[in-house]
């Protein structure tokens, strides 16, 4: 979906060039073939330096087309020598798809060198509008969205799809065709980089990873500790797997104990059994040090005795630690996750970014910001936006709170329950936001908790936030429909939800002033949400509720108009969650835990923690940082611990002795 005239669409929002490099017509071959790779239910068979092969073939250019949709058109039989000729990609995409909402289908027909065999490929299709599946010589590599009639855009997200070893012809003629189904405006392919490439070039062009192959011993571990892995979860058996894991492992916002309990789970949904495959896996020595797994994992089972996919196929990297030789996590700072929605019945993702201090200052306890996209977005949109290094920029250099922010994925369902459909709100007070707060250290304090939202996620910030005034205190819109009922758009519910303009102004000034505003739009919006925060603010101020509102003087509705802006929302949030720590002045409480000759601290505060510490035998007003489980020696100990809070109150200090195995005994 583009740009369209229905004021409730907005335009499409453009995605982030991939650097030129990986548009180089090359194909760079050094040292033997690699062997084919199979899928199997442990890993395949590793590159090693010795093996490596580079390939990196463009495929953008003059590509035949046709509207409509038959599986015969995935058929590199099939002759499309009565297509439209067009060129791929296009800024604005195909422009069949203008006044036309519906299937299209794209074909190129091209040679592969017969010295790029056993190279593990990735298919990078660039940016489509809205859903696409693609395939190699009639086989289905991937695909992005959900085709009709449950159908969900995806035009915000990097289409890199795994090549199944078997798929391509070396050294002979290959078909690509992928299928396209616009719903809204616009469509198409709109960026790229298009084509087929090794795994190195991708690595290096899209995921910045440099680096060569490990050598043969250090690969035939690392592909061992991944047979371990698979091993362990076809026997059911999750003792085997954690033992393959670091005591400090995190992996895209998973510890060892969650972990443990995710894989549990997973093995009573499927009977005891899972299937772990991990394919094209390539062990690199990275520039930065560290030494990865590049592989594509899958984690298959059965849920409710059919067939169900756990983990997602898709190219990730694993970090190993040299010295154990176990996994230690990639302790990434920006990463999907998702809620198992019992409400839903299936999973809702969200994009997770935590705060550069989140690993160092590990018993600190964060804000937590909301993230709501707009019409026909995603959970997955942030990424080309390179979102968490804005967030980096606010949270260092720009000065502000760090924070947790949470980007759920609200599809165009308006942030609503749907009557016969998805309880999408219920889900996210119910379910999402108790997750959030049981696996992230976000404060449970409403005054430490923000909604921000754009266009469709202005409606769902402010109107969530003013239903809820005890779970949230800072409310940011921009480019808001703060003035649209969701009735307007086709939603139905039970009960219609009122625009948040109209419940504004039913709300009493004492009501009001228990949040802090923020709103915006720019002077040219075609959906008129300039005019919207001029009322909002009128309103506002008429009830002398103090509040920001700012209408640019250019720009229409788009990421132009609101990016440039996101550290005034931002700024909200940091203004609130200061305003609220120089006010705190309950001291927080500390409690130490003794089991046999381990001490565990826990601590308590109304507003968010900073610190739990501790002193062994001495009492000269020093403490450490605790950062975990304290294990004592076989002596007398008096251990004195305290906690601190965000707003510097002091715990009183709490003293426990631990004594001697054998006074114990006495």
């Amino acid at each position: 979906m583009r740009s369209s005239t229905d004021p409730h669409r907005p335009r499409r929002r453009t995605a982030r060039t991939t650097t030129a490099t990986l548009g180089a017509l090359a194909v760079a071959l050094a040292g033997a073939v690699l062997p084919a790779q199979a899928a199997t239910p442990s890993a395949a068979p590793a590159a090693t330096a010795q093996d490596e092969t580079s390939v990196s073939l463009d495929l953008s250019g003059t590509w035949r087309f046709t509207l409509g949709d038959d599986p015969a058109f995935a058929d590199p039989a099939f002759d499309d020598s009565a297509w439209t000729e067009l060129q791929v990609p296009e800024v604005d995409g195909a422009p069949q798809f203008d006044g036309y909402d519906g299937f299209g289908w794209y074909r190129l027909t091209f040679d592969l060198p017969a010295g790029a065999e056993g190279a593990n490929l990735v298919a990078s299709m660039g940016f489509l509008d809205d859903v696409d599946e693609a395939f190699l010589n009639g086989e289905r590599i991937g695909g992005s969205g959900s085709m009709p009639p449950n159908a969900q855009s995806q035009w915000f997200e990097r289409r890199l799809y795994p090549v199944p070893a078997d798929a391509p012809v070396f050294g002979g003629t290959n078909t690509l065709a992928v299928r396209v189904y616009d719903m809204s405006g616009g469509g198409g392919w709109y960026q790229g980089p298009v084509g087929l490439f090794s795994k190195d070039a991708v690595r290096s062009e899209v995921y910045g990873v440099e680096g060569p192959l490990a050598d043969a011993a250090t690969t035939a571990w690392a592909t061992d500790l991944l047979d371990r892995q698979a091993a362990a979860l076809a026997a059911g058996d999750v003792e085997a797997y954690l033992a393959t894991l670091t005591p400090d492992y995190v992996h895209d916002g998973r510890d060892v104990d969650r972990r443990e309990r995710e894989l549990r789970t997973w093995l009573e949904q499927s009977g005891g059994s899972l299937t772990l495959s991990d394919t094209g896996v390539e062990v690199v020595e990275a520039a930065d040090g560290r030494l990865l797994v590049d592989t594509n994992r899958t984690i298959t089972g059965t849920r409710d005795g059919a067939p169900y996919t756990f983990d997602e196929a898709g190219q990730e990297f694993l970090v190993l630690d040299r010295a154990s030789r176990l996994e230690a996590g990639n302790r990434s700072r920006f990463f999907r996750d998702h809620v198992d929605s019992a409400l839903e019945g299936q999973r809702r993702e969200y994009a997770t970014y935590l705060p550069p201090s989140y690993y160092e200052d590990t018993n600190r306890e964060y804000p937590v910001v909301y993230l709501l996209h707009g019409v026909n977005g995603g959970s997955r949109e942030w990424e080309p936006r390179n979102m968490d290094e804005r967030l980096d920029e606010l949270f260092t250099t720009g000065g502000l709170e760090e924070s947790v922010v949470i980007m759920p994925d609200g599809e165009s369902l308006w942030y609503v329950d749907h009557q016969d459909g998805v309880p999408w709100r219920s889900m996210f007070l119910t379910e999402m936001l108790p997750q959030v707060e049981a696996e992230y250290r976000t404060s449970e304090a409403r005054e430490l908790r923000g909604l921000t939202g754009i266009s469709m996620g202005g409606f769902g910030a402010y109107s969530i936030g003013l239903a809820n005034p005890d779970l949230f205190s800072s409310l940011a819109s921009h480019m808001g429909a703060l003035n649209i009922p969701p009735s307007l758009v086709g939603v139905r519910e039970a009960t219609p939800t009122a625009p948040p303009i109209a419940v504004a102004g039913a709300m009493t000034p004492e009501q009001l002033a228990r949040h802090t505003y923020f709103l915006d739009a720019c002077e040219f919006d075609g959906f008129r949400f300039d005019d919207v925060v001029r009322g909002f603010s009128g309103i506002l101020t008429a009830k002398g509720v103090a509040h920001e509102a700012v209408v640019y003087p250019e720009g229409i509705h788009n990421d132009d108009c609101w990016l440039p802006h996101v550290d005034d929302s931002f700024g909200l949030h940091t203004a609130q969650v200061r305003a609220a720590v120089e006010a705190d002045t309950t001291a927080p409480t500390v409690t130490a835990a003794v089991d046999g000759r381990t001490v565990t601290l826990t601590g308590e505060d109304d507003l968010a923690l900073a610190e739990l510490e501790f002193a062994v035998n001495r009492n000269d007003g020093t403490f450490e940082p605790y950062t975990g489980p304290l294990g004592v020696p076989d002596r007398a100990a008096t251990i004195r611990v305290r906690a601190v809070d965000v707003a510097g109150n002091v715990s009183e200090v709490q003293t426990v002795k631990v004594q001697p195995s054998r006074a114990r005994g006495r």
